[in-house]
């Protein structure tokens, strides 16, 4: 018969496995109840426009950064959905407006300026840094003969570059009057988490014009993200854990 002291040394370990296994459950819950789509996250924007072009406000920025956050976050009425998730991401601007431009870092963007561009930094050591150009000509990703209105490749400049609000083109090359930039910025911080396109009507990520795409769903209300993208935004400039957030691209615009 074992003695008492021999009782407690032999139960000792039993207790201890209890407990882990209790503190692996606490630790599981806590992991799901803080999950990337439900958490806080809130990232600095530096910004700066080439000596060229028009001037562009902070106040211009900073509603461009709002809009895009209330468009991510949703409304208390919004119904949750997995292809239409509620994203709790908020961009905000971080220092003073700069202005950049030299003989290797040009307003008209093409494929041999791209690099030098995205290492341009402004003054403000932000999340992810915003550059304003004329026109990103013929490639970001891949090559289109009618350019792009933003470009965020490759991400690990944290690195975004777009189109001036007044210096948009349709694809004849016409003015236009109004673009979804708060949208366009949006999207292209997609692009810097790793997401690729997606060919869906209401699609944040969709690989269609924007201005053409969301003609028909104005109401910020009705642009989608999915948990998964949301996730992506939610860890920011990158790949994701694991590669999460390389997501396949690009697709074909399907308007």
């Amino acid at each position: 018969m074992s003695s008492p002291r021999e009782c407690i040394v032999l139960r000792t370990p039993t207790i201890e496995m209890n407990m882990q296994i209790i503190l692996a459950v606490l630790c599981l819950a806590l992991l799901m109840w803080a999950e990337p789509a439900t958490a806080q996250k809130t990232y600095s924007v530096s910004v700066s426009v080439h000596r060229s072009l028009p001037e562009l406000t902070a106040d211009q920025v900073k509603k461009f950064l709002a809009d895009a956050s209330k468009m991510l976050q949703k409304d208390s009425s919004h119904a949750e959905t997995d292809n239409d998730a509620k994203c709790n991401v908020t961009f905000e601007l971080k220092g003073a407006l700069t202005i950049f431009g030299s003989d290797d870092t040009p307003a008209f963007v093409s494929r041999s300026d791209l690099d030098a561009l995205h290492r341009v930094r402004p003054g403000a050591d932000a999340d992810f840094h915003v550059k304003v150009v004329n026109k990103i000509v013929n490639f970001c990703r891949f090559p289109n003969l009618t350019g792009f209105n933003g470009c965020a490749f490759p991400p690990n400049f944290r690195s975004i570059i777009v189109v001036h609000p007044e210096l948009h083109i349709d694809r004849l090359g016409r003015p236009l009057e109004t673009f979804p930039d708060h949208r366009l910025w949006a999207h292209e911080f997609g692009h810097l988490t790793g997401l690729g396109h997606r060919d869906d009507l209401r699609a944040l990520m969709t690989s269609c014009p924007l201005n053409e795409q969301f003609s028909e769903f104005p109401d910020d209300a009705q642009v989608q993200v999915t948990r998964q993208e949301c996730n992506c935004l939610q860890w920011g400039p990158g790949f994701g854990p694991n590669g999460a957030c390389a997501m396949p691209g690009p697709t074909v615009c399907s308007r």
